[in-house]
């Protein structure tokens, strides 16, 4: 045991079953095809011999066998024990976990990604009614499994782990980007979880998630992030599934359309930064990487795809760069629409500080996007009916889309009425002298 340093006692041993180390780095070679039992012996496997000359193959082989190993890591050692919640779902929370640590552009600290895991259990298995003590008992028997899980990936280089403050992000998560319907929605032990205001109104709920809160701000706590290597690996099992899993740095010779979309749709807000900033250095002149950004923005014909490419500016340019240049592109005829919707939105920009003009055009982009998203049709339709006057209020703005205009107006003389439509074109007209203005009985 001193040789091969696995760390097991070999003090009293009588069988392998007392040299847990030894047996669970036999498990993993035979699961990483490196060796293979054969007659009762231990052989190397032929077509693996190339194997261990590559250090990096190697490790990615052992990696991925990670995912087989629940009987020998967490498995019950005796019909004396049984085996935790996490037993039963280790895969799937031990690709979920490594995916969450993968997505977040800061480590992870300990108590929230215990919670998260505590969230898939209830979600997996149908807690009875036994008492809050056995329940406590069924989550701290998964917590030090999942612990061991953790030991083995740190020890195999994976992650890492360290003690700081968690960052003010894991502290309070804002849902307010995730629609009205999501907390009606929402599971009562998620919406404890997230903290989601006035979701739990169990006292008894509300004062478990102070006491997390208070876990997360009382001092240091394990924080928990994956190495490169973890990297790596964790990107390739998701790109070998067909999932987006972006690289920062990957992007840098990508068109500016090409890099604005896939920073809107698949990289978190860090992650977008820094891609940003490596594709405007990689272009040597800022100011002409900018002008090549908005020039995307300008070309792309989907009005909600070229906001959100908008917003990618707004929010990844660094100190204040991107509202700066929003500011500069009220005054650009084809984009002052998309850039006053995105600083408005961002409540960088009040109604008091728009003209009239400005806040029509405001009111147009935001109904022509709506219409959009609906596809036309009778969800158009109803959406325009919803939005009453500000539909005819926004067919007199100056928007550059004319096309989409006068289709805003077809679709609202369906709506709202011929009578309604015509009204949105010639709204100011002055009624003729001597005529007393009533609406004439059809």
């Amino acid at each position: 045991m001193d040789v091969l340093d696995t760390g097991d006692k070999a003090d009293g041993v009588r069988s392998s079953a007392d040299l847990p180390r030894l047996g669970l780095l036999v498990e993993w070679a035979k699961k990483a095809r490196l060796v293979r039992v054969v007659k009762g012996r231990l052989c190397a496997v032929a077509k693996a011999r190339p194997v261990p000359a590559d250090p990096l193959r190697l490790w990615l082989r052992a990696f991925d066998a990670c995912f087989e190993l629940r009987q020998a890591l967490i498995g019950a050692r005796s019909g004396w024990h049984v085996e935790s919640m996490l037993f039963d779902v280790y895969e799937d929370v031990l690709e979920d976990v490594l995916n969450t640590l993968y997505s977040l552009p800061f480590p992870m600290p300990w108590p929230r990604l215990r919670d998260t895991v505590h969230l898939a259990y209830r979600s997996s298995f149908q807690l009875d009614g036994g008492s809050d003590l056995r329940h406590r008992m069924w989550f701290e028997h998964a917590d030090r499994d999942l612990r061991t899980v953790l030991d083995l990936l740190d020890d195999l280089g994976a992650i890492e782990r360290d003690r700081g403050m968690a960052d003010p992000v894991f502290l309070d998560v804002d849902l307010s980007d995730a629609g009205p319907e999501l907390p009606a929605d929402m599971p009562p032990e998620l919406a404890e979880l997230l903290g989601v205001e006035g979701a739990a109104t169990d006292p008894a709920a509300r004062e478990r998630a102070d006491a997390r809160r208070e876990e997360l701000t009382a001092g240091p706590v394990e924080l928990i992030r994956l190495t490169e290597l973890g990297t790596r690996a964790v990107r390739q099992r998701l790109l070998a599934v067909g999932r987006d899993a972006p690289l920062v740095g990957e992007l840098a010779q990508a068109p500016a359309a090409g890099l604005l979309g896939v920073l809107a749709e698949d990289y978190p807000p860090d992650a977008a930064r820094a891609e940003l900033a490596g594709w405007i250095t990689a272009r040597g002149e800022r100011e002409a990487a900018l002008r090549q950004l908005t020039d995307a923005v300008r070309a792309m014909t989907f009005r909600t795809r070229a906001q959100a490419m908008l917003d990618v500016l707004l929010a990844a340019l660094p100190d204040g760069e991107g509202e700066r240049l929003l500011r500069t592109l009220r005054r650009d005829t084809r984009l002052a629409p998309l850039s006053l919707n995105a600083l408005a939105h961002r409540e960088l920009l009040s109604p008091e500080d728009m003209t009239d003009a400005e806040q029509l055009l405001v009111l147009a982009e935001s109904l022509l996007q709506l219409v959009e998203l609906a596809g036309g049709g009778d969800g158009a339709e109803e959406m325009l009916r919803a939005q009453g006057p500000q539909a005819r209020d926004a067919l007199d703005s100056a928007h550059p889309d004319r096309a989409g205009l006068d289709e805003l107006r077809q679709l609202a003389a369906r709506a709202l009425g011929t009578h309604g439509a015509r009204i949105g074109r010639a709204r100011k007209a002055r009624r003729p002298s001597g005529k007393s203005g009533r609406k004439r009985r059809r």
